[in-house]
């Protein structure tokens, strides 16, 4: 039996998962949480997956750090990301820490085997439009930075970068966007990985160059 792991914290998506799961012959549900947390509490407990179905943004943990720790939880288990995060930079970076599928939200029963049966004989799957954004990126990579403009940033990545230009602090731009101090945290290490920055300081000075 072909063990999956889910890790998704909206219950009705995660109900959705495993039920897919349940639909594909010769495939079982391990375990399903809706947070990192409850895997590493009840690890000793269940079956070892072979592939993990992960939501990268996840409530207690976020950023693409966690796949490494999946790995490193469960030996030779495939994880595939899925997510609504349709930024290449954020593909790459999942991709370098060890993901091997990335599926786009909303996705079909008939999408999810795909990803898994893929993953399961080839070691990796990438639906066409990330395949494409991801070779993009690379064309225009210069083997130094992967961005220099505001134009290649999220929508909330260039109204966050409006608000560092301007000096706020993280709190009064989580006030004026009406969003978390740690949204605004995580948006702002993705955009300082894409600038190839290391502070605020480092970032505006992108736009003085």
């Amino acid at each position: 039996m072909f063990t999956i792991g889910i890790l998704e914290n909206d219950i009705n998506l995660r109900q959705t998962l495993e039920n897919y799961v349940k639909l594909i012959r010769g495939q079982e549900v391990a375990f399903s949480y809706g947070s990192f947390k409850e895997l590493t509490d009840n690890v000793g407990r269940i079956k070892p997956p072979k592939v993990v179905l992960l939501d990268i943004h996840l409530d207690d943990v976020k950023g693409v750090n966690v796949i490494q720790n999946i790995k490193r939880m469960f030996t030779g288990a495939d994880v595939i990301i899925i997510t609504g995060e349709y930024d290449s930079t954020f593909i790459m970076k999942a991709i370098e820490n060890g993901a091997n599928g990335y599926v786009y939200k909303p996705f079909s029963a008939a999408k999810l085997e795909q990803a898994i049966a893929n993953v399961e004989s080839t070691g990796s799957f990438l639906d066409p439009e990330s395949l494409t954004k991801l070779m993009t990126m690379m064309q225009h990579s210069s083997g130094k930075k992967f961005l220099r403009t505001e134009e290649d940033l999220t929508p909330m990545e260039q109204k966050i970068i409006e608000l560092v230009k301007k000096g706020l602090t993280y709190k009064e731009m989580a006030q004026d966007l009406n969003i978390s101090f740690h949204t605004v945290n995580f948006h702002l290490k993705n955009i300082y990985y894409k600038m190839d920055v290391k502070s605020k300081a480092e970032l505006i000075s992108q736009y003085l160059d």
